[in-house]
């Protein structure tokens, strides 16, 4: 599968949009809030990272580009416990 990241932003779900970052993938960005990232791995998978400001961010898994933000989202919003203790 091609993952070559189109250069075009573009709104996913309402008031979330992906922009093309420096690094190859896309930033995750709701309502102008920067709140994660996602890059493509091995087939149709997309690391999902939640944004943790003052930190490198946290790993959510490997989804389907539509899951990985939607696990972001989820994430940045209920500020959930992750595995490494960290919450958003």
């Amino acid at each position: 599968m091609d993952h070559r990241v189109q250069s075009t932003k573009h709104e996913v779900s309402p008031g979330v949009v992906l922009k093309v970052s420096v690094m190859g993938g896309y930033s995750v960005e709701r309502e102008g809030d920067y709140i994660g990232w996602i890059h493509a791995g091995v087939g149709d998978r997309w690391s999902a990272y939640v944004r943790r400001p003052g930190t490198s961010g946290d790993l959510l898994g490997r989804y389907a580009q539509d899951e990985a933000v939607k696990a972001i989202v989820t994430a940045w919003d209920a500020g959930v416990a992750l595995p490494n203790g960290c919450r958003a």
